[in-house]
C-alpha cells in the first residue's frame, strides 16, 4: 500500500474516530509495518512434504488412519475425505489463476477436485484451465451469467462430489500442505466446519505479511468480526442445505458460518491460505468494498433476529468489526454469559490488569489503554479465560460463588486488605466456566488504578 493510501486511510479514520484514537492507531500501524518486515512465510520442508505424500500413498493403498496416525483418528468415519475446492472466477488474471492451480497440484493430499466456475465473458479462464486438462481432478464449468459471488459459488457446488467443499478466491493460493492438514483434522474430528490461519501477500505472490493467527472458535469474537474467513471448509451436505445468500454478497462466508452449527467447528492453527493483495482487492484496501462490511453487519443482525436474541449491531471504529448492544443487557439476552470484564490501566494509561490467561498473565500488559492491539483484539469483545474482579460484572446466579472466592458480597464490592486480585479473579472465572458460563472481555469497561 502506498504512502498516499496510508494518508487517505488515516484521514478517513480521523474523521470517524477523532484525533486521540487516530494518533494511537497510527502509532500501532507503524509498529505493525516494522514487524511485517520480519515476517517470513513458513513453508514445510521438502522432507515434511515427502512424509505427507508417503502417508497419503499409504492411506491410499489400504492403511487405516488409526493404524498410521494413532487411536485418536479412529472416529468411525469411512473412507478418506475428498475435498471439493470451489473457485468462482471472473476475468481472472492469468498469472493469478496459474498460481492457484499450481498450488492445488502441489498439494500433498491427493483426494481433491478443483471446480472452476467461470462467469466471465472472455475465454481467458477457459484457456488457462485447459492447459491442465490432463489432470482429471481439475474441472471447468462455464456459467450462463455472472450472478455474483454467492450465486456463482452455489453454481460451482452443484458439480461438487467431495465430502467437504472449500472456498478459494480466484486470485489467492494455498500452502502445499493445506488440504493435508485439513484432512487430518477431518479424520480426527469428523467436524462440520473447519478453518485455518492465513496471511496476505503482494500481487507478485513473493512478499508475505499480516499473519492472522486465529483463536479456536470464539463466539463473541466471531460476533464482533469474521475472523474465520480463509481457509474455510464445510461438509458438502450442510453447504447444499444452507447455501450462500446473495443478499449478503461480500460477507457471504460470514453469513454462512453464522447459520451453521457451532458445536462442530474445528480450527487448524497453521497459516495455510495466502490472500493476495492487488489493486481493487479487498486485501489491498477494504475501503474499496464498504458494501462488504455493511453486508457483514446485516448478516449478523439477521442472525440475532432469527435466533431471538434482542441485540442491535453497529459498525465499530475498526473497519469490518462490529459493536453489539444487547437489550436490556448481555446477561438477559444471552443466558450462557456469566461474567464480563474490562481493562485496568495505571495513571500513565498503561494496561496493568483486566484480562488474564490460564497462567494468570495479564493479556496486553504494558500496552496503552487507547490502542487496539493485534487484529484489534484488545478493543474487541471476545470470550476469554478470566477477567479482573476490579472491573467486572456478573450474573445473579454467580453471586454465591463470588462470595465464596472473594469472601465479600458482590453488592458491596469491598475486599479484604491484601487480597490477591489476580489469583482470586482467575480462580473465580475458572470455576464459573466450569459451571458452563462464558467469560467475556468487554473493552468498553475501563478502570484506572
Amino acid at each position: 500500500m502506498s504512502v498516499a493510501d496510508d494518508i487517505r486511510k488515516t484521514l478517513h479514520y480521523a474523521g470517524r474516530n477523532g484525533l486521540r484514537d487516530t494518533w494511537h492507531a497510527a502509532a500501532e500501524r507503524l509498529r505493525e509495518k516494522s514487524e511485517e518486515r520480519t515476517y517470513v512465510r513458513q513453508t514445510p520442508s521438502a522432507e515434511q512434504l515427502r512424509a505427507q505424500k508417503n502417508l497419503w500413498e499409504s492411506l491410499l493403498s489400504g492403511g487405516t488412519p488409526s493404524m498410521l496416525l494413532g487411536a485418536e483418528y479412529d472416529t468411525g468415519r469411512s473412507g478418506l475425505p475428498m475435498i471439493s475446492v470451489l473457485v468462482p472466477a471472473y476475468e481472472t488474471d492469468e498469472v493469478y489463476l496459474h498460481d492457484l492451480i499450481d498450488s492445488m497440484l502441489a498439494q500433498t493430499w491427493g483426494n481433491w477436485e478443483l471446480i472452476v466456475a467461470d462467469a466471465g465473458v472472455s475465454e481467458t479462464v477457459r484457456a488457462v484451465v485447459t492447459e491442465y486438462s490432463a489432470d482429471m481432478r481439475i474441472k471447468y464449468h462455464k456459467l450462463p451469467e455472472n450472478g455474483g459471488i454467492s450465486r456463482n459459488t452455489n453454481a460451482a457446488a452443484i458439480f461438487a462430489q467431495g465430502d467437504y467443499v472449500a472456498f478459494l478466491d480466484h486470485d489467492d493460493f494455498l500452502e502445499p500442505d493445506a488440504l493435508f492438514e485439513a484432512a487430518l483434522a477431518i479424520m480426527r474430528t469428523d467436524c462440520e466446519v473447519l478453518y485455518t490461519d492465513e496471511d496476505k501477500c503482494d500481487a507478485a505472490g513473493q512478499h508475505f505479511y499480516e499473519p492472522n493467527r486465529k483463536p479456536d472458535y470464539n463466539a463473541d469474537y466471531f460476533f464482533s468480526n469474521n475472523y474465520i474467513c480463509h481457509l474455510l471448509m464445510i461438509k458438502r451436505g450442510l453447504f447444499l442445505a444452507l447455501k450462500l445468500r446473495s443478499e449478503y454478497d461480500g460477507a457471504q462466508d460470514y453469513d454462512l458460518v453464522l447459520r451453521a452449527p457451532k458445536s462442530e467447528i474445528v480450527h487448524v492453527p497453521k497459516i495455510l491460505y495466502h490472500w493476495r493483495a492487488h489493486p481493487g482487492s479487498t486485501a489491498e484496501d477494504p475501503g474499496h468494498k464498504d458494501y462488504a462490511t455493511e453486508a457483514g453487519r446485516a448478516a449478523l443482525q439477521d442472525f440475532f433476529d432469527k435466533s431471538g436474541i434482542p441485540a442491535k449491531v453497529a459498525h465499530s471504529r475498526h473497519r469490518g468489526f462490529y459493536d453489539v448492544t444487547y437489550e436490556p443487557d448481555i446477561f438477559h439476552a444471552r443466558p450462557e454469559v456469566g461474567v464480563i470484564g474490562g481493562r485496568i490501566a495505571d495513571r500513565h494509561h498503561r494496561i496493568v490488569g483486566g484480562q488474564y490467561d490460564e497462567h494468570g498473565n495479564v493479556v496486553f500488559e504494558g500496552m496503552n489503554e487507547y490502542e487496539s492491539g493485534p487484529m484489534h483484539r484488545a478493543d474487541t469483545r471476545a470470550d476469554v479465560y478470566a477477567v479482573d474482579v476490579r472491573c467486572m460484572e456478573i450474573r445473579e446466579e454467580l453471586e454465591a460463588l463470588y462470595e465464596q472466592v472473594f469472601r465479600s458480597s458482590y453488592a458491596e464490592h469491598v475486599f479484604h486488605k491484601g487480597t490477591d486480585y489476580r489469583s482470586a479473579s482467575v480462580e473465580f472465572c475458572r470455576r464459573a466456566a466450569g459451571m458452563g458460563y462464558l467469560i467475556v472481555w468487554e473493552p468498553g469497561m475501563r478502570k484506572t488504578v
